[in-house]
Order: structure tokens, then sequence, then C-alpha cells
């Protein structure tokens, strides 16, 4: 018998949170930068789709990212470790553990492919490294943060809420925590995809799809140096050829082009909240070219600086000239000019908006649902109660039955 016998074996190996999130090997084809702004990055990357995959205008591409390599090796050294250091997890009998047993992994992967390792830590996890602090000073001060009053609740929210502080955060603010690799890996939740819009169509390239990344890095709201984004900053190091772990994601119900190519469209996509709608707008320029009709359609697109920001300018602009779309553009930077956001554009053009909504347009909002889309929405419901001689609830009552019908739909995430 050969002392050695070669058996292939899967590329994402037992990964638990690639396996739990159904991604397959993807490849980056390219990664370049959109923005001119010295202190901001947004990535647009072109990603082949693993095999077998399709996808829809509209749709998202979830990845499973790594967590940074110097953020795992500082968590590995406080908790005690190396990030080379190899272990083997063993499970207790009776309880479902999430991540791989009795098998060698070294620390640096466990920290680096498996858990969460920037969310806000919980006062149940505030909790389990109080337990493990024998110093009769520090563990009266982790207690205060997760007991049961309602002192300690107006404390976890001005000190580890408001300042998005991590469970490593914490460790580095309270040395005397002696919390162990075991008890951090127990508390610390499996690393999660995060959901991209795709910026392109399937009719473009089926295979391929293109996403646009803005690559979140600023101070902390902890005060401990620079917060990065775990997976902005991944996409935006990969190099083509590399492979992600990656799957497609139906959209949310409505967010789709209409099976009517002459329904009216209202787009509203500030920033990276365009993505959807550069694969509406590629769409729906590969139905006329096929002979489609189509019907009127409305961009509003925001950013700082036209000079800076504009992402894929010329694009829209082609679009604009071949009667793809109607581009209105808001800029909130502009010297000697006043902020302008997309709400302020809707409100400029109501006679238009107001004449695609009667004509049973449909309204797409992408982006920032803590603060643009409420702003959105009130300049809507303003100007069907200016048209209709409307109170404000019904108002309300009108655009709530437009997001029912699925004439109002979101996509929208919460706000930095």
């Amino acid at each position: 018998q050969p002392l050695y016998n070669i058996e292939p074996a899967s590329p994402q190996g037992s990964n638990p949170a690639v396996n739990s999130a159904g991604a397959k090997i993807a490849r980056v084809l390219e990664n370049r930068e959109l923005l001119t702004a010295p202190d901001r990055s947004t990535r647009h990357i072109e990603v082949a789709l693993p095999e077998g995959a399709t996808y829809r205008a509209g749709d998202h591409l979830a990845v499973v990212p790594r967590n940074d390599a110097m953020l795992v090796a500082a968590i590995a050294k406080r908790l005690g470790h190396s990030a080379d250091d190899v272990v083997r997890l063993r499970g207790a009998e009776g309880r479902r553990a999430l991540l791989p047993l009795d098998e060698p992994v070294s620390v640096g992967k466990l920290l680096s492919d498996y858990v969460e390792l920037q969310q806000v830590a919980t006062r149940k996890q505030i909790q389990t490294m109080a337990e493990h602090t024998r110093c009769p000073v520090t563990r009266p001060k982790l207690e205060s943060l997760c007991g049961e009053t309602e002192e300690a609740a107006a404390a976890y929210r001005a000190e580890v809420l408001a300042k998005r502080k991590s469970v490593y955060d914490l460790l580095e603010e309270f040395p005397a925590c002696e919390l162990p690799l075991s008890a951090f890996l127990e508390m610390t939740p499996l690393l999660q995809p995060r959901y991209y819009s795709i910026s392109s169509s399937p009719k473009i390239e089926p295979q391929r799809c293109t996403v646009t990344v803005g690559v979140v890095a600023a101070p902390a709201r902890s005060g401990r140096g620079a917060y990065r984004g775990v997976c902005s900053n991944y996409l935006a190091a990969r190099q083509p050829d590399e492979a992600i772990f990656a799957a497609v994601r139906e959209a949310k119900a409505g967010f789709r082009l209409p099976e009517d190519t002459k329904v009216p469209l209202i787009m509203v996509g500030p920033g990276t909240g365009l993505a959807p709608f550069r694969g509406f707008l590629q769409e729906r320029a590969a139905l006329k070219k096929a002979g489609a009709t189509l019907g009127p359609a409305m961009l509003f697109f925001g950013c700082r600086r036209p000079d800076q920001d504009f992402l894929y300018a010329e694009e829209l602009k082609a679009y604009a000239a071949d009667g793809i779309v109607e581009l209105h553009t808001a800029f909130s930077r502009m010297d000697g000019q006043p902020k302008t956001y997309v709400q302020d554009l809707v409100r400029a053009q109501q006679d238009r908006v107001w004449q695609l909504i009667e004509a049973g347009a449909i309204v797409y909002i992408c982006g920032d649902g803590g603060k643009m889309e409420p702003d959105v929405k009130r300049a809507l419901v303003e100007i069907y109660c200016a048209r209709k001689n409307a109170s404000p609830e019904q108002g309300e009552a009108w655009i709530n039955e437009m997001g029912a019908t699925n004439r109002y739909v979101l996509d929208v995430w919460a706000g930095s």
C-alpha cells in the first residue's frame, strides 16, 4: 500500500459561516475605485458567479467576509494566544456547537473565518466577562453595565451601545478581565454574510455581476482607533482572480422591474443606493435595443460633489441622452451652493413626479433607511396632500397603501 493516499476535498472545508450562508466559490474579475475623493472609497467590483447561480436585476449578492488580520492577531493576543496556535475544540455532551469540533484548527482561522468580532457587545456578553473577572475593582464596573436595574440599562446604552463598543473594546478597557478563548468563542455569534445590491443586469452578462461597495472606515465611536467595516474592507482588498464565497439572494417582493416595460418608474438612490438602479437602467437599455417600448423613468441621484463621487457619471448621462431615464442630480457639498439632497429634487420635480404616479408609476428607494428614506417619503406625502387637499393622516394612509400594493418599494439599510 502507498504511504499516502490523496483524496479531493472541498475548498470551503467545514467553514460553518460559509455553509450556513449557502455560499459557494465566486471569483473577483475586476476591482476599481470609483471616487476621486481623497478620504473616501467606493469600489466597483465585478464577480464571476458561482457555478449554476443566476440572478435578476435588483437581487443581492451575499458575501461571506473574513475579519481583518491585524484585528484577529490583536484579539488572539488579548485572549492569551498567537494567531498561529493550533487548537482542537471539544464539545459538551448534549449541546449543539456551531464551530467545527475534534479537528485541528488555528486560533487565527477561528477568529478570522468563523465568528463576528466587531458587533456591539450585548449585556449578556458583558455578564460573561464579569463572571471571568476576579479583580474586585473591575468586576463591579462590568456588572454596572449589565445589571437588571434601569441605571444599569441606561449605563449600557450610554457607555456601550452609543459608542458601539465590541467585546474586544471592553477587553482592552478592562485589562483585569480574564476571559478565556473558550468563553469568547461560546458567546460570539457566527460570522454572517453581508448583502450588496447587484449593480448590473444579467442581460449584459448572465454569469457575471457587479456590486458597488462603499468602503467603511472612520474613527471608532468607542474612541479607540479606527472602525473598519468587515466586508467592505475585505472586498476592497481582493485582487482580480481571487476567490470569495458568495451567493445570490432574491430581492424583496416588489423590488423588480415590472413585466410591462411601459409602466413608469421613479427611482431614488443617493450614493451607493444607486446600485440596483444601474442594473435597472442596463436592463432597460437592453430591452430598448431589442425593440421594447419603454415607459418614462426618473432617477434621483445624490452625492457630495460631481467631481468626486458622482458614481458612474458618464454611464448615467449616456442613458439620459438615449432616453432610457430622466436624470436628476443633487449635490450636498458644492462650493458656494446650498446643500441639496434627493428629497429636495423630488419636491422640485413634483409636477413630473405626480404625473408619473397618477399614471401608475412604481416608486423605488434604495439607500439609507435612517434619514434619507423617511425624508423622501415625507416629500411624497406632502405632494399627495397638496394635490388631493388631503390631511397628513390621509397622506400616510396613501403611502402605506402604495407600499402594500408594491408601488412604493424599499431596499434600505440602517444609517451609520
